[in-house]
């Protein structure tokens, strides 16, 4: 690499446009396109150099540093500490512990009667027992769910300009948090997911599990696009998320040329693309025929209902329309009124396009009727309470029968897989067969071989059958380990690998490669499940440490806590927040499953998105209130209508896989949790139960703390909460809702300690 870079700059020192140039300028080009264009050997090197990178390593059997230290955990972060000369933090108290922990594996906030429950154990077993209660309830797979739907980028609608719903989209999510539940083997949810319908023909939830290929955004405009060129960006889509998330590989980066820093040329990357050369996105039914019947005739009996009173405001609104387009119609020129006289066949194809611009003018908006409407109160009520009618009619459509959004093959629809020459489909080079990069098969000390193509069912070719095993063998090098890397990296705030998506040569090195491989092993030891390691990593004392401690060596020697010497102190992600808010105020609904819950949105977000007339088609609001209140991720996510509060407080927009959050400061987050609907309401909602709870105010504020910082008030927060509810002479109600507002928006109740 080095000589082939002086050999190219002392060509161009020597270069010169003049006849004595000892370099022609055709050669000059010729080696800078080659150069621009991503030669394999010089970019990137060959898979068999470049595989002495950590991560293409196989996974080693580390031996734990202090064998009778009780958490093997502690045994590797102590030994670092130990060779820096630092001090670990002393451990949080057993509240915020308990509120950390919650958090962590639930993500929701710890009630009054289980803090109390777990302060009255004093036994050693205490924290075994709370982290076994949070494992086993369901709300622990609808919080780790979130995290794994970032990664699927995953969304109740397709995105882009139509942004059009998927009915069917949540059966997978509903799948995702199942499996988290019952602790589905990692190896299992990982083949699911990439080749279900292979792994267990004729299984309806494995069909499911397969839409993870489909979460992503897809574009969906018909005539628009070419169909090659679809397909093409479906395989892109799927084989470079495939690596990202399941091995940590930015191996879509190898689509248009090879590899600029890792050891991926162009063709491994088509060669695992062609693992998905046959897969056709389907939504194939999985319901009863007498589903499909009760669903025609229950949507039939409606529309009957909606007919006449469509009819009737469209007789209403029809003057309406007919003087605003009269009064379009004045303004037109003479030139414009003679060319629409004219007939289509007599027109010139220069007045056929003056035609058709005169006719966009002269449509009348739905924006312009409803303001044509206001001037008259009395058909302005009538229109409205069609519109209710109608709306109310239409919410009650039954949800259509049940179809999984899924990747399913057909063996005789197995296209030849070529090198597309940077990425284009028009510029097809050598065919390529399905194989994955050969840097994790030629590494150093063995790897797992392709394992053979199986048929399990003859109507598909087992080809991603093959490459989910593949992935989900023990000795593959980087699956264990990106995953529990995942794993820390939600539970300690950072991963023991920086950069959870990229374990390549551009990602960072891991702070503590030892641990990260006992932690990948330990995960094969038991048999690939989750929850073991969950639970070890909590009841490590790394992670029971303070997050804020008074150690100003440790902070000067390593103030970014590369060691873990204390606990990262950390932000609720957005949906958390929202759950949060809802838990305290005690309006939180625990109903699970089901479509997407639409709940209101802000009126200046209707307005910036909407029409007046589209809002009552494209987001009709659940009518059930309670729905409203449920946990963040059953709400309808629609890519181009993001939630205010969500998307304030760094939610993902689902336009790509999201293996970190951001996390951001900005004023629309305090304006979204002081001023918006949501929070008011939920305000209102948690004074009004504070003054059910009790009479006097000290216990009302007691309460308030309880709930929102897991501890009891200090005698000096409790006076002064008092005197702020008291300072002035508005109704009680209103003063309680204030205090419960400033509650919501304090540093502690945002941040898990």
């Amino acid at each position: 690499m080095g000589k082939i870079r002086r050999d190219i700059r002392s060509a161009q020192a020597s270069f010169r446009f003049w006849p004595e140039r000892s370099v022609s300028f055709r050669a000059w080009l010729l080696i800078f396109s080659w150069f621009v264009a991503g030669s394999g050997s010089v970019l990137c090197g060959s898979p068999s150099v470049a595989s002495d990178h950590w991560s293409f390593q196989p996974v080693r059997a580390v031996p734990i540093p202090s064998p009778t230290r009780h958490n093997p955990i502690d045994a590797f972060l102590d030994q670092r500490l130990r060779e820096r000369g630092l001090r670990s933090a002393p451990p949080a108290s057993r509240e915020a512990w308990l509120r950390r922990v919650s958090f962590d594996l639930t993500g929701l906030p710890p009630t009054p009667s289980e803090r109390a429950s777990f302060l009255a154990d004093r036994s050693q077993k205490a924290r075994e027992r709370v982290v076994d209660r949070l494992l086993a309830s369901p709300r622990h797979g609808e919080r780790w769910a979130q995290h794994w739907l970032d990664l699927a980028h995953y969304a109740d609608s397709n995105g882009f300009e139509l942004d059009a719903d998927r009915p069917d989209a949540w059966r997978y999510r509903d799948w995702v948090i199942a499996a988290l539940n019952r602790d589905l083997p990692y190896d299992e949810f990982l083949t699911l997911q990439v080749a279900g319908d292979e792994a267990a023909p004729g299984q309806v939830e494995a069909l499911i599990a397969s839409g993870f290929g489909r979460a992503g955004p897809r574009e969906e405009v018909a005539g628009n696009i070419d169909p090659e060129v679809k397909r093409q960006d479906e395989l892109t889509h799927v084989t470079s998320t495939i690596g990202s998330v399941f091995m940590g590989l930015t191996i879509g980066c190898a689509r248009c040329h090879d590899h600029k820093f890792d050891p991926i040329p162009a063709a491994d990357y088509y060669s695992l693309q062609a693992h998905f050369a046959g897969v056709q996105l389907q939504d194939p039914p999985i319901y009863q025929p007498e589903e499909l019947t009760r669903f025609q005739a229950e949507s039939n009996r409606i529309r009957v209902l909606i007919q006449p009173l469509a009819e009737a405001r469209k007789k209403l609104e029809q003057p309406y329309r007919d003087r605003l387009r009269a009064a379009k119609e004045t303004g037109l020129t003479p030139q414009e009124k003679a060319v629409r006289a004219k007939r289509k066949e007599d027109r010139t194809p220069e007045e056929q396009r003056l035609f058709e611009g005169t006719s966009t003018a002269l449509n009348v908006t739905w924006e312009e009727v409803a303001e044509a409407f206001a001037q008259h109160p009395a058909d302005h009520q009538q229109r409205e309470a069609l519109k209710r009618q109608i709306h109310d009619l239409e919410i009650q459509m039954p949800p259509p029968p049940a179809r999984a959004m899924s990747m399913v093959e057909v063996t005789n629809r197995l296209p030849e897989t070529q090198v597309l020459f940077r990425g284009n489909v028009k510029a097809k080079r050598e065919a390529v067969e399905p194989a994955p990069p050969r840097v994790l098969v030629a590494r150093r000390g063995g790897a797992p071989a392709p394992p053979p193509v199986e048929r399990l069912d003859p109507t598909r070719s087992g080809r991603r059958l093959a490459l989910a095993r593949w992935m989900a063998d023990p000795s593959h090098p980087l699956t264990s380990r990106v995953i529990v890397n995942r794993l820390w990296q939600h539970h300690f705030g950072r991963g023991l690998v920086a950069t959870p998506s990229d374990f390549g040569a551009r990602g960072a090195r891991p702070s503590h490669p030892e641990l990260l491989d006992w932690l990948a092993g330990e995960l094969i030891r038991n048999q690939w499940r989750l929850k073991p390691l969950h639970r070890l990593m909590v009841l490590s004392e790394a992670y029971g440490r303070d997050s804020d401690p008074v150690d100003s060596t440790s902070h000067r020697s390593d103030p970014d806590n590369a060691t873990w010497w204390r606990m990262n102190r950390r932000r609720m992600d957005a949906e958390g927040l929202r759950d949060s808010v809802l838990a305290v105020s005690g309006r939180f609904d625990g109903a699970a499953g089901g479509p997407g819950v639409r709940a209101p949105l802000e009126p200046e977000v209707r307005e910036l998105i909407f029409t007046e007339a589209e809002v009552v088609d494209l987001w009709p609001v659940d009518p059930r209130e309670r729905n409203h209140h449920r946990r963040s991720i059953y709400l309808m996510r629609k890519r181009n209508v993001p939630y205010p509060l969500l998307n304030a407080f760094d939610a993902p927009d689902a336009q790509s896989p999201c293996p970190e959050r951001a996390v951001s400061t900005h004023a629309p987050q305090a304006l979204a949790l002081l001023n918006s609907q949501f929070a008011q309401k939920a305000a209102r909602d948690f004074a009004n139960s504070l003054l059910a709870h009790s009479d006097k105010p000290s216990l009302r504020v007691e309460e308030a703390y309880l709930r929102c910082f897991g501890r009891k008030p200090t005698t000096s927060e409790i006076k002064a909460a008092i005197r702020f509810i008291q300072a002035d002479s508005r109704p009680e109600m209103e003063r309680w809702t204030d205090f419960t507002l400033a509650l919501l928006n304090t540093n502690e109740f945002i941040h898990v300690p």
